[in-house]
Protein backbone atom coordinates (compact mmCIF):
# COMPACT_ATOMS: atom_id res chain seq x y z
CA UNK A 1 0.00 0.00 0.00
CA UNK A 2 1.22 3.41 -1.22
CA UNK A 3 2.52 5.86 1.57
CA UNK A 4 -0.20 8.67 1.84
CA UNK A 5 1.04 12.95 1.41
CA UNK A 6 -1.02 15.75 2.09
CA UNK A 7 0.27 18.85 0.43
CA UNK A 8 -0.63 22.32 1.98
CA UNK A 9 -0.95 24.97 -0.93
CA UNK A 10 -1.68 24.72 -4.82
CA UNK A 11 0.90 26.70 -6.18
CA UNK A 12 3.91 26.28 -8.49
CA UNK A 13 5.89 24.35 -5.16
CA UNK A 14 2.61 22.17 -4.19
CA UNK A 15 1.79 21.30 -8.10
CA UNK A 16 5.57 20.51 -8.39
CA UNK A 17 5.82 18.60 -5.33
CA UNK A 18 2.49 16.31 -6.49
CA UNK A 19 3.74 15.63 -9.32
CA UNK A 20 6.89 14.15 -8.38
CA UNK A 21 5.52 12.81 -5.80
CA UNK A 22 2.54 10.49 -7.66
CA UNK A 23 5.33 9.77 -10.20
CA UNK A 24 7.20 8.43 -7.40
CA UNK A 25 4.54 6.21 -6.07
CA UNK A 26 2.94 8.17 -3.63
CA UNK A 27 -0.74 8.71 -2.94
CA UNK A 28 -1.17 12.51 -3.58
CA UNK A 29 -3.67 14.80 -2.17
CA UNK A 30 -3.34 18.36 -2.25
CA UNK A 31 -5.44 21.52 -0.65
CA UNK A 32 -5.98 24.64 -1.71
CA UNK A 33 -7.82 27.46 -0.06
CA UNK A 34 -8.87 29.13 -2.94
CA UNK A 35 -10.53 28.40 -6.05
CA UNK A 36 -8.14 28.49 -8.08
CA UNK A 37 -4.08 27.01 -8.68
CA UNK A 38 -1.04 28.50 -9.78
CA UNK A 39 -0.57 30.70 -7.00
CA UNK A 40 0.87 33.47 -8.38
CA UNK A 41 1.67 31.78 -12.24
CA UNK A 42 -2.24 32.13 -12.97
CA UNK A 43 -3.90 33.61 -16.12
CA UNK A 44 -6.91 35.73 -16.06
CA UNK A 45 -9.47 36.75 -18.67
CA UNK A 46 -10.12 40.64 -19.09
CA UNK A 47 -13.96 41.31 -19.96
CA UNK A 48 -13.50 44.47 -21.57
CA UNK A 49 -11.21 43.54 -24.14
CA UNK A 50 -11.34 39.45 -24.42
CA UNK A 51 -7.19 39.28 -23.77
CA UNK A 52 -5.94 36.71 -21.46
CA UNK A 53 -3.22 38.39 -18.95
CA UNK A 54 -0.58 36.92 -16.94
CA UNK A 55 -0.05 38.23 -13.13
CA UNK A 56 2.80 39.80 -14.72
CA UNK A 57 5.03 38.76 -17.36
CA UNK A 58 7.60 36.15 -16.54
CA UNK A 59 9.72 34.71 -18.20
CA UNK A 60 11.81 31.61 -18.35
CA UNK A 61 15.47 30.74 -18.33
CA UNK A 62 17.73 28.14 -20.31
CA UNK A 63 18.90 26.56 -16.96
CA UNK A 64 15.32 25.78 -15.60
CA UNK A 65 15.38 22.09 -16.26
CA UNK A 66 13.63 20.85 -13.05
CA UNK A 67 10.53 23.25 -14.50
CA UNK A 68 11.54 21.37 -18.21
CA UNK A 69 11.22 18.15 -16.49
CA UNK A 70 8.41 18.56 -14.52
CA UNK A 71 6.75 19.61 -17.80
CA UNK A 72 7.71 16.44 -19.38
CA UNK A 73 6.14 14.31 -16.81
CA UNK A 74 2.94 16.31 -17.01
CA UNK A 75 3.29 15.68 -20.97
CA UNK A 76 2.88 19.20 -21.44
CA UNK A 77 5.05 20.68 -24.60
CA UNK A 78 4.84 24.54 -23.58
CA UNK A 79 4.60 26.98 -26.27
CA UNK A 80 8.05 28.41 -25.79
CA UNK A 81 10.23 30.45 -27.52
CA UNK A 82 13.58 29.08 -27.12
CA UNK A 83 16.82 30.61 -28.58
CA UNK A 84 20.44 29.67 -29.37
CA UNK A 85 21.83 31.85 -26.58
CA UNK A 86 21.12 35.00 -24.98
CA UNK A 87 19.66 37.78 -26.75
CA UNK A 88 18.60 40.47 -25.64
CA UNK A 89 17.41 44.10 -26.25
CA UNK A 90 17.72 48.16 -24.67
CA UNK A 91 16.46 51.13 -25.07
CA UNK A 92 19.76 53.69 -24.55
CA UNK A 93 18.54 56.92 -22.25
CA UNK A 94 18.19 59.14 -25.57
CA UNK A 95 16.07 56.17 -27.35
CA UNK A 96 18.91 54.19 -29.02
CA UNK A 97 18.74 50.80 -29.88
CA UNK A 98 21.30 48.24 -28.39
CA UNK A 99 21.45 45.01 -29.14
CA UNK A 100 23.42 41.97 -27.01
CA UNK A 101 23.53 38.66 -28.74
CA UNK A 102 25.71 35.51 -27.68
CA UNK A 103 26.74 33.19 -30.45
CA UNK A 104 28.88 29.94 -30.19
CA UNK A 105 28.77 26.74 -28.82
CA UNK A 106 30.59 27.18 -25.79
CA UNK A 107 28.50 29.69 -23.01
CA UNK A 108 31.92 31.27 -22.53
CA UNK A 109 33.06 32.08 -26.07
CA UNK A 110 29.12 33.04 -26.58
CA UNK A 111 29.04 35.51 -24.17
CA UNK A 112 32.55 36.93 -24.81
CA UNK A 113 31.25 37.77 -28.81
CA UNK A 114 28.32 39.25 -27.18
CA UNK A 115 30.30 41.43 -25.45
CA UNK A 116 32.39 42.45 -28.36
CA UNK A 117 29.56 43.62 -30.36
CA UNK A 118 27.84 45.26 -27.96
CA UNK A 119 28.45 49.01 -28.59
CA UNK A 120 27.89 50.59 -25.37
CA UNK A 121 31.18 49.27 -24.22
CA UNK A 122 34.45 50.46 -24.41
CA UNK A 123 37.69 48.21 -25.23
CA UNK A 124 38.08 48.69 -21.49
CA UNK A 125 34.78 47.57 -20.63
CA UNK A 126 35.03 44.50 -22.70
CA UNK A 127 38.03 43.60 -20.96
CA UNK A 128 37.05 43.89 -17.83
CA UNK A 129 34.34 41.20 -18.40
CA UNK A 130 37.17 39.05 -18.11
CA UNK A 131 36.79 38.81 -14.91
CA UNK A 132 33.28 37.38 -15.32
CA UNK A 133 35.42 34.20 -16.82
CA UNK A 134 37.55 34.14 -13.64
CA UNK A 135 33.84 33.63 -11.28
CA UNK A 136 32.32 30.84 -13.40
CA UNK A 137 36.24 28.71 -14.03
CA UNK A 138 37.21 29.11 -10.07
CA UNK A 139 35.31 28.04 -7.22
CA UNK A 140 35.34 31.14 -5.17
CA UNK A 141 32.08 30.39 -3.32
CA UNK A 142 33.34 28.81 0.28
CA UNK A 143 36.23 31.21 0.11
CA UNK A 144 35.07 34.98 -0.71
CA UNK A 145 31.24 35.22 -1.49
CA UNK A 146 29.70 34.34 1.57
CA UNK A 147 27.93 37.08 3.44
CA UNK A 148 28.78 39.05 0.33
CA UNK A 149 26.36 41.19 -1.63
CA UNK A 150 26.60 41.62 -5.25
CA UNK A 151 27.37 44.87 -5.91
CA UNK A 152 30.85 44.24 -3.62
CA UNK A 153 31.75 41.30 -6.10
CA UNK A 154 31.15 43.24 -9.12
CA UNK A 155 33.59 46.27 -7.63
CA UNK A 156 35.97 42.87 -6.60
CA UNK A 157 35.46 42.17 -10.13
CA UNK A 158 36.48 45.50 -11.22
CA UNK A 159 33.57 46.07 -13.15
CA UNK A 160 32.83 50.15 -13.77
CA UNK A 161 29.26 52.26 -13.88
CA UNK A 162 29.41 51.71 -17.73
CA UNK A 163 29.29 47.87 -17.18
CA UNK A 164 26.81 47.88 -14.61
CA UNK A 165 24.48 50.17 -16.17
CA UNK A 166 24.73 48.44 -19.61
CA UNK A 167 25.09 44.89 -18.62
CA UNK A 168 25.04 44.04 -15.15
CA UNK A 169 22.30 46.15 -13.60
CA UNK A 170 19.54 44.35 -16.69
CA UNK A 171 20.56 40.88 -15.90
CA UNK A 172 20.41 40.91 -12.41
CA UNK A 173 16.78 42.73 -13.12
CA UNK A 174 15.79 40.39 -15.32
CA UNK A 175 16.56 37.09 -13.04
CA UNK A 176 16.61 38.46 -9.29
CA UNK A 177 14.19 41.24 -9.87
CA UNK A 178 15.53 43.91 -8.11
CA UNK A 179 19.07 45.66 -8.24
CA UNK A 180 23.01 43.83 -7.11
CA UNK A 181 23.08 46.01 -4.27
CA UNK A 182 19.89 44.01 -2.85
CA UNK A 183 21.27 40.78 -4.10
CA UNK A 184 23.31 37.89 -1.90
CA UNK A 185 26.44 37.29 -4.12
CA UNK A 186 26.61 33.45 -3.36
CA UNK A 187 22.98 33.48 -5.12
CA UNK A 188 24.14 34.69 -8.24
CA UNK A 189 26.72 33.06 -8.29
CA UNK A 190 24.83 29.59 -8.29
CA UNK A 191 22.69 31.25 -10.75
CA UNK A 192 25.51 31.99 -13.03
CA UNK A 193 26.96 28.44 -12.40
CA UNK A 194 23.52 27.30 -14.14
CA UNK A 195 23.70 29.66 -16.84
CA UNK A 196 27.11 28.71 -17.97
CA UNK A 197 26.53 25.59 -18.09
CA UNK A 198 25.90 24.89 -22.05
CA UNK A 199 25.12 27.78 -24.36
CA UNK A 200 21.17 26.83 -24.32
CA UNK A 201 21.24 27.16 -20.68
CA UNK A 202 22.47 30.95 -21.49
CA UNK A 203 19.18 31.95 -22.41
CA UNK A 204 15.74 33.74 -21.78
CA UNK A 205 12.98 32.41 -22.95
CA UNK A 206 9.85 33.89 -23.31
CA UNK A 207 6.17 32.13 -23.13
CA UNK A 208 3.81 32.27 -26.24
CA UNK A 209 1.02 31.43 -24.36
CA UNK A 210 -0.80 31.94 -21.03
CA UNK A 211 1.04 30.99 -17.36
CA UNK A 212 -2.28 29.06 -16.81
CA UNK A 213 -2.18 27.11 -20.49
CA UNK A 214 1.56 26.21 -19.10
CA UNK A 215 1.29 25.05 -15.77
CA UNK A 216 -2.29 24.57 -14.47
CA UNK A 217 -4.22 23.06 -17.25
CA UNK A 218 -2.04 20.58 -17.72
CA UNK A 219 -1.38 19.70 -14.00
CA UNK A 220 -5.69 19.85 -13.97
CA UNK A 221 -5.44 17.22 -16.47
CA UNK A 222 -2.34 15.54 -15.48
CA UNK A 223 -4.27 14.44 -11.97
CA UNK A 224 -7.31 12.59 -13.03
CA UNK A 225 -7.41 9.40 -11.46
CA UNK A 226 -3.80 10.10 -10.55
CA UNK A 227 -3.71 13.14 -7.75
CA UNK A 228 -6.60 14.19 -5.08
CA UNK A 229 -7.14 18.15 -5.56
CA UNK A 230 -9.60 19.95 -3.08
CA UNK A 231 -9.79 23.56 -4.13
CA UNK A 232 -11.40 25.89 -1.30
CA UNK A 233 -10.05 23.94 1.33
CA UNK A 234 -8.10 25.71 3.30
CA UNK A 235 -6.06 23.67 6.23
CA UNK A 236 -5.53 26.37 8.98
CA UNK A 237 -4.20 24.08 12.18
CA UNK A 238 -1.51 21.41 12.37
CA UNK A 239 -1.64 19.11 15.45
CA UNK A 240 1.68 17.61 16.62
CA UNK A 241 2.68 14.67 18.82
CA UNK A 242 5.80 12.87 20.20
CA UNK A 243 7.73 15.10 17.24
CA UNK A 244 5.53 14.24 14.35
CA UNK A 245 2.42 15.65 12.34
CA UNK A 246 -0.98 13.79 13.85
CA UNK A 247 -3.44 15.66 11.72
CA UNK A 248 -4.50 18.51 9.83
CA UNK A 249 -7.72 20.23 10.46
CA UNK A 250 -9.51 21.96 7.68
CA UNK A 251 -11.10 25.44 8.09
CA UNK A 252 -14.42 23.36 8.75
CA UNK A 253 -13.19 20.98 11.17
CA UNK A 254 -12.50 18.26 9.31
CA UNK A 255 -9.78 15.78 10.26
CA UNK A 256 -7.15 14.67 7.49
CA UNK A 257 -4.52 12.16 8.53
CA UNK A 258 -1.50 11.26 6.26
CA UNK A 259 2.25 9.47 6.49
CA UNK A 260 4.14 12.69 5.72
CA UNK A 261 2.83 16.70 5.34
CA UNK A 262 4.11 19.10 2.84
CA UNK A 263 3.56 22.55 3.66
CA UNK A 264 3.69 25.07 0.25
CA UNK A 265 1.95 27.93 1.36
CA UNK A 266 3.69 31.55 0.92
CA UNK A 267 6.56 32.48 3.87
CA UNK A 268 4.26 34.85 5.21
CA UNK A 269 1.53 32.47 5.41
CA UNK A 270 3.49 29.57 7.22
CA UNK A 271 3.50 30.69 11.06
CA UNK A 272 -0.40 30.38 10.65
CA UNK A 273 -0.53 26.56 10.40
CA UNK A 274 1.03 26.37 14.00
CA UNK A 275 0.13 27.12 17.45
CA UNK A 276 2.97 30.37 18.55
CA UNK A 277 5.07 27.74 21.39
CA UNK A 278 5.11 24.85 18.60
CA UNK A 279 6.35 27.69 15.86
CA UNK A 280 8.36 28.96 17.96
CA UNK A 281 9.46 25.52 19.37
CA UNK A 282 10.29 24.21 15.68
CA UNK A 283 11.35 27.52 13.86
CA UNK A 284 11.20 30.71 15.28
CA UNK A 285 12.34 32.18 11.60
CA UNK A 286 12.54 35.56 10.64
CA UNK A 287 10.19 37.13 7.88
CA UNK A 288 11.98 37.46 4.65
CA UNK A 289 11.63 41.17 3.33
CA UNK A 290 8.44 41.43 0.55
CA UNK A 291 8.76 42.88 -2.96
CA UNK A 292 6.71 44.23 -4.69
CA UNK A 293 6.22 43.82 -8.74
CA UNK A 294 4.09 46.22 -10.95
CA UNK A 295 2.85 45.48 -14.37
CA UNK A 296 1.24 48.37 -16.30
CA UNK A 297 -1.25 46.82 -19.34
CA UNK A 298 -1.20 49.29 -22.18
CA UNK A 299 -3.94 48.92 -24.58
CA UNK A 300 -3.13 50.89 -27.52
CA UNK A 301 -5.24 52.53 -30.60
CA UNK A 302 -3.39 51.36 -33.51
CA UNK A 303 -2.00 48.12 -34.57
CA UNK A 304 1.46 47.49 -32.90
CA UNK A 305 1.25 43.77 -33.87
CA UNK A 306 4.48 44.28 -35.82
CA UNK A 307 6.44 45.79 -33.25
CA UNK A 308 6.68 41.84 -31.01
CA UNK A 309 8.34 40.73 -34.30
CA UNK A 310 10.79 43.58 -34.06
CA UNK A 311 12.52 42.35 -30.70
CA UNK A 312 13.42 38.96 -29.67
CA UNK A 313 10.05 37.70 -29.32
CA UNK A 314 8.98 41.58 -28.07
CA UNK A 315 10.93 41.84 -25.18
CA UNK A 316 13.14 44.85 -24.49
CA UNK A 317 14.66 46.59 -21.41
CA UNK A 318 15.08 50.19 -20.63
CA UNK A 319 18.46 51.83 -19.59
CA UNK A 320 17.67 53.86 -16.82
CA UNK A 321 13.89 54.30 -16.42
CA UNK A 322 11.02 53.56 -13.84
CA UNK A 323 10.41 50.76 -16.09
CA UNK A 324 12.71 47.87 -16.34
CA UNK A 325 10.79 45.88 -19.17
CA UNK A 326 8.43 46.21 -22.08
CA UNK A 327 6.82 43.20 -23.62
CA UNK A 328 4.95 43.56 -27.33
CA UNK A 329 2.25 41.35 -27.41
CA UNK A 330 0.10 41.53 -30.51
CA UNK A 331 -2.76 44.04 -29.12
CA UNK A 332 -0.91 45.58 -25.84
CA UNK A 333 1.66 45.86 -24.08
CA UNK A 334 3.39 45.11 -20.58
CA UNK A 335 5.57 47.71 -19.00
CA UNK A 336 7.30 45.76 -15.99
CA UNK A 337 8.52 47.41 -12.65
CA UNK A 338 10.48 45.13 -10.40
CA UNK A 339 11.31 46.14 -6.68
CA UNK A 340 9.66 49.80 -7.25
CA UNK A 341 9.99 50.28 -3.31
CA UNK A 342 13.79 49.72 -2.96
CA UNK A 343 14.82 51.01 -6.61
CA UNK A 344 12.65 54.01 -7.55
CA UNK A 345 13.65 56.93 -4.88
CA UNK A 346 9.99 58.91 -3.58
CA UNK A 347 8.01 55.43 -4.93
CA UNK A 348 5.81 56.08 -1.83
CA UNK A 349 4.92 59.19 -2.42
CA UNK A 350 3.34 58.65 -6.17
CA UNK A 351 -0.50 57.97 -6.25
CA UNK A 352 -1.49 55.33 -8.96
CA UNK A 353 -2.49 57.42 -11.60
CA UNK A 354 0.71 59.66 -11.39
CA UNK A 355 2.47 56.82 -11.78
CA UNK A 356 0.87 55.35 -14.56
CA UNK A 357 1.29 58.90 -16.26
CA UNK A 358 5.20 58.52 -15.53
CA UNK A 359 5.12 54.94 -17.15
CA UNK A 360 3.62 55.46 -20.16
CA UNK A 361 5.71 58.73 -20.59
CA UNK A 362 8.74 56.78 -20.81
CA UNK A 363 7.09 54.54 -23.08
CA UNK A 364 6.01 56.70 -25.12
CA UNK A 365 9.71 58.81 -25.39
CA UNK A 366 11.62 55.67 -25.88
CA UNK A 367 9.58 54.24 -28.60
CA UNK A 368 9.12 56.61 -31.38
CA UNK A 369 6.21 55.03 -32.72
CA UNK A 370 4.02 55.73 -29.67
CA UNK A 371 4.96 59.27 -28.52
CA UNK A 372 1.06 60.22 -30.23
CA UNK A 373 -0.39 57.12 -29.05
CA UNK A 374 -3.68 57.51 -27.46
CA UNK A 375 -4.15 53.77 -24.91
CA UNK A 376 -7.57 52.87 -24.75
CA UNK A 377 -7.62 50.82 -21.99
CA UNK A 378 -4.77 50.97 -18.85
CA UNK A 379 -4.80 48.15 -16.31
CA UNK A 380 -2.54 48.86 -13.59
CA UNK A 381 -1.52 45.83 -10.94
CA UNK A 382 0.61 45.78 -8.26
CA UNK A 383 1.90 42.37 -6.54
CA UNK A 384 2.75 43.78 -3.30
CA UNK A 385 4.52 40.40 -2.07
CA UNK A 386 5.51 38.81 -5.36
CA UNK A 387 8.85 38.10 -4.08
CA UNK A 388 11.38 38.66 -1.42
CA UNK A 389 14.68 40.70 -1.29
CA UNK A 390 17.47 37.81 -1.86
CA UNK A 391 20.05 39.59 0.45
CA UNK A 392 22.93 38.09 1.64
CA UNK A 393 21.75 37.37 5.23
CA UNK A 394 18.25 35.69 3.62
CA UNK A 395 19.60 32.52 3.54
CA UNK A 396 19.91 32.52 7.41
CA UNK A 397 15.71 33.22 7.04
CA UNK A 398 15.21 30.53 4.56
CA UNK A 399 14.30 27.10 6.08
CA UNK A 400 15.39 23.53 4.45
CA UNK A 401 12.53 21.37 3.36
CA UNK A 402 13.23 18.97 5.76
CA UNK A 403 12.06 20.29 9.65
CA UNK A 404 12.90 19.11 13.17
CA UNK A 405 9.41 17.48 12.39
CA UNK A 406 9.75 13.95 11.23
CA UNK A 407 6.88 13.98 8.54
CA UNK A 408 7.00 17.66 7.57
CA UNK A 409 8.51 19.43 4.93
CA UNK A 410 8.54 22.71 3.34
CA UNK A 411 8.23 23.35 -0.21
CA UNK A 412 8.27 27.45 -1.83
CA UNK A 413 10.53 29.31 -4.16
CA UNK A 414 11.41 31.19 -0.43
CA UNK A 415 12.94 27.82 0.90
CA UNK A 416 16.46 26.84 1.06
CA UNK A 417 17.02 26.05 -2.26
CA UNK A 418 20.22 28.43 -3.15
CA UNK A 419 17.80 30.09 -5.68
CA UNK A 420 16.14 33.47 -6.38
CA UNK A 421 12.59 33.45 -5.66
CA UNK A 422 11.68 32.70 -9.42
CA UNK A 423 9.81 29.92 -11.04
CA UNK A 424 12.35 27.63 -11.07
CA UNK A 425 13.26 27.85 -7.51
CA UNK A 426 9.46 26.89 -7.08
CA UNK A 427 9.27 23.97 -8.80
CA UNK A 428 12.89 22.77 -7.20
CA UNK A 429 11.75 22.64 -4.09
CA UNK A 430 8.71 20.47 -4.57
CA UNK A 431 11.00 18.26 -6.33
CA UNK A 432 13.32 18.84 -3.16
CA UNK A 433 10.49 17.41 -0.62
CA UNK A 434 9.68 14.94 -3.35
CA UNK A 435 13.23 13.33 -3.38
CA UNK A 436 14.29 13.53 0.53
CA UNK A 437 10.75 11.90 1.22
CA UNK A 438 11.30 8.99 -1.41
CA UNK A 439 15.18 8.25 -0.17
CA UNK A 440 14.61 8.51 4.07
CA UNK A 441 10.81 7.05 4.09
CA UNK A 442 10.44 4.32 1.68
Amino acid sequence: MSKSVSIIGGGLSGISAAVYLHNKGFDVTLFEATAKLGGRTFSFEDRETGETLDNGQHIFAGWYKNTFEMLGIMGKKPNLHFHDALEVYFKDTDGKEIHFKASGDNPLIAAAKGFVNYSPLSFRDKLKLLGLRELIEIDIRERLLKGKKLDWLLMYLKQNKNLMKYFWEPFVFAVFNTSPQYVDAEIFYNVLDKAFTDVTTFSLIIPGEPLEEIFVKPFLEYAIDRIHIRTQCKISKLELGNNRIKSAFTEQGEEIKSDFYISAVPSYNHKTLFSEEDYAKYFGLKQLQPVSIISLYLFPEKDISYMKDRYYYGMIGLIDKCAHWVFFKEKYLCVVVSAPEYTIKGFDKYSVDEFIDLLTGEVRSSFPELKNTEFMKVKYFREKRATFLPEFNTRDFRPDCETKIENYFIAGDWTNTGLPSVIEGAVSSGKKCSEVIEKGYL
